[in-house]
């Protein structure tokens, strides 16, 4: 048992099943998130450490400490030097249909990361290509910068996890426990949810590689 495992299950009155699906209600997470802290292969990032601390009732130093996790360097410098970190792409998402994602590639974009744990995922589909808002659109081959530590509020664009292994990209909308998923498509129609687990992460920018075209013919 990990050292993060023990805290959650002293937190759950001395009970380790049902503590990481509690957590993740609780910090607004998904529970896959929770799981990858508690296998080691993710650590939290300053916010969420923030919250832990809170929930349960301990030092920001010490929830640190359980995780090994050095503090944040927000403005990524070293001796001066601005460092340039590469955020890992883990497989496809969809704007349109299904896709798995979460799959470990051998794949980064140079992207400044200003969170440990954020990660890309390339679009597949013209879900979130808003035709009345071009410029905000996400479009098919972009990279969507996703962020699992912070929390998304209505509006916010979010990967989800449905069925399990699939995922998708849409705004968030709650309604009490009810969770609409809405593409800023038109032509595609919300998803309905309850509970907020699913919710892998929040979109906090999109990359957008610069696409070859062929010579205009004059």
């Amino acid at each position: 048992m990990t050292k993060f495992e023990k805290m959650l299950e002293t937190w759950n009155n001395e009970a380790l099943r049902g503590a990481k699906a509690k957590l993740s209600k609780e910090m607004n997470v998904s529970e896959v998130t929770v799981s990858r802290w508690a296998k080691g292969e993710l650590k939290p990032g300053q916010a969420a450490i923030k919250k832990m601390a809170k929930i349960f009732k301990k030092s920001e130093e010490e929830i640190r400490e359980i995780f090994n996790a050095e503090k944040e360097n927000q403005n990524n410098i070293i001796d001066g030097k601005i460092e340039l970190t590469y955020i890992p792409v883990r497989g496809l998402s969809s704007a349109s249909g299904g896709k798995f994602i979460l799959e470990e590639t051998e794949t980064f974009l140079p992207f400044k990361k200003s969170g440990p744990n954020q990660f890309a995922i390339k679009i597949v589909g013209d879900c979130m290509v808003d035709p009345d808002d071009p410029r905000n659109s996400i479009y098919d081959g972009d990279y969507v910068i996703v962020d699992p530590d912070v929390e998304a509020r209505n509006g916010d664009v979010i990967v989800a996890r449905l069925d399990g292994e699939y995922s998708t990209v849409k705004r968030m909308y709650r309604h009490g426990e009810e969770v609409r998923l809405v593409p800023d498509n038109p032509e595609y129609a919300p998803i309905i949810r309850t509970g907020a687990t699913f919710i892998v992460g929040k979109v906090i920018d999109v990359y957008r590689p610069v696409r070859a075209k062929k010579e205009r013919n004059n």
